[in-house]
Order: C-alpha cells, then structure tokens, then sequence
C-alpha cells in the first residue's frame, strides 16, 4: 500500500490574525480541521505537524498529530519558503529511515477540505505515471477580462469591456487559481524538482466551500458563516 506523509505547516506570529492558526472556529482551533480531515482518510499515512511552537505543538498533538521535531528559527520567519520547511521534515523523515511515496503540505488555513478529496487526489496522482504532483485550485472570480494592473485611470478595463459586450459573460472560459487547499507530489519528484508546480503538475478542483482560503478576517468570518450555517447543518 503506498504511504503519505501529510504535513501540516503551523508557524506561530500570524499578523493578520493573531494565532490564526490555533484560533477558535466553531468549537475547536483551526489547526484541528486539517489533522482531522488527513486521520480520516482511508491511506496509509503519518501526519506530522511542523510548528515552531510548544504551544501549537501541544494542541496538535491533542488532536491526534505528531510533533516530531521542533521548527528551526531560520525556518519560522516570514521569510522562510513552504518548499524549504517541505524539505525540512523530508530530511527529518530520512534521519529516522521512513519511507514514503507521497509528500502532502496542509495548511491550517484551508479548514474545509473533505477526506474524500485528499483520497480523490492521491488516487488520481498515483495513477496518472506521467504526473509529478497534484495541487488544489478552484474557480478564479473575476475573469482576468475585469483585471488591470493599479492605474489612475481604467483605460485597460475600458477596452476589455468593450469586448465583453460583444461576447457576453457566459462566452468566457473558466480560470482556474490554486486554493491553498492541498499540495502533493510524488516523494521522489519532489527531491528533484524542490517545487510542487512543474509542467506536470495535476488540478484538483475544488467547491467554493472547500476552496476556501483563511487569510484575512474577512475570510475568517465567511468561515464562522459556513460552520454555523451550511457545515453544522
């Protein structure tokens, strides 16, 4: 049975919203959402949470996570890379000779994301030999046709709507952004490329529930939405 090792990045000093990642949403921290949705997948997993905290550290363990290392500082600025702290705990996982065939980062900030799409998207990578990774995207609103780059007047704007009127909405094609949901990739692939993006690098389509992405507090309000109105229903 092939094996993931799902990591779960949570860095404390979150500026936008203070300890964003342990912070109460419904009834339980953030953090939870993810370590829950990886333990109830049907894959062969370990699910490691990588944090430069004792406190965060303590919290993810209650939950059912493991804490095998501490976040180094050089890795918990703002500065730091996910690909850096990705290869971190791959490095970690050499160290104690575990064996993985995937490599999947979770960030607290996607609480929405189903089990079934974790499984969904393992499969579809597992089966596809020409795939590097897997990467979760949903629908981009607006259309890069209503888009132009900061300007005192909107003279780009004006010319694409010109078209638009010719076109109408329903004449676009769909865009697609990633979500911030989930990031996979094969382990080996991921030695070599250092990069979740390659030109073989799948999307996984998400729902605009799922696709949620908690970055500013407007956002953590739509998530208090959700759970109290759609999720616990």
């Amino acid at each position: 049975m092939k094996k993931v090792l799902w990591l779960i990045t949570a860095r404390s000093g979150s500026k936008s919203i203070p300890d964003k990642n342990i912070k109460i949403l419904g009834n339980q921290p953030l953090i939870s959402y993810r370590i829950q949705t990886a333990r109830n997948t049907q894959i062969s997993s370990d699910i490691w949470v990588s944090t430069d905290s004792e406190k965060y550290a303590q919290i993810a363990k209650e939950y059912g996570a493991e804490i095998p290392f501490l976040r180094p500082d050089y890795l918990a600025t703002d500065e730091a890379s996910s690909v850096n702290v990705v290869l971190h705990a791959m490095d970690y996982a050499f160290s104690l000779d575990k064996k993985y065939d995937f490599i999947g980062l979770l960030e607290p900030t996607s609480p929405f994301v189903k089990s079934l799409d974790l499984e969904k998207a393992i499969d579809l990578l597992d089966k596809n030999e020409n795939a590097s990774s897997i990467v979760a995207t949903r629908e981009s609103r607006p259309n890069r046709i209503f888009i132009q780059k900061e300007d005192d007047y909107l003279s780009e704007l004006a010319d694409n709507l010109k078209l638009y009127t010719k076109l109408g909405r329903q004449s676009f094609g769909k865009e697609i952004t990633p979500s911030g949901g989930f990031y996979i990739s094969k382990w080996d692939d991921f030695i070599k490329t250092k990069s979740f993006y390659t030109e073989k690098t799948l999307s996984y389509l998400l729902d605009d529930i799922s696709g949620l992405e908690i970055d500013e507090p407007l956002d953590w309000q739509f998530a208090e939405f959700i759970i109290n109105n759609i999720v616990s229903k």
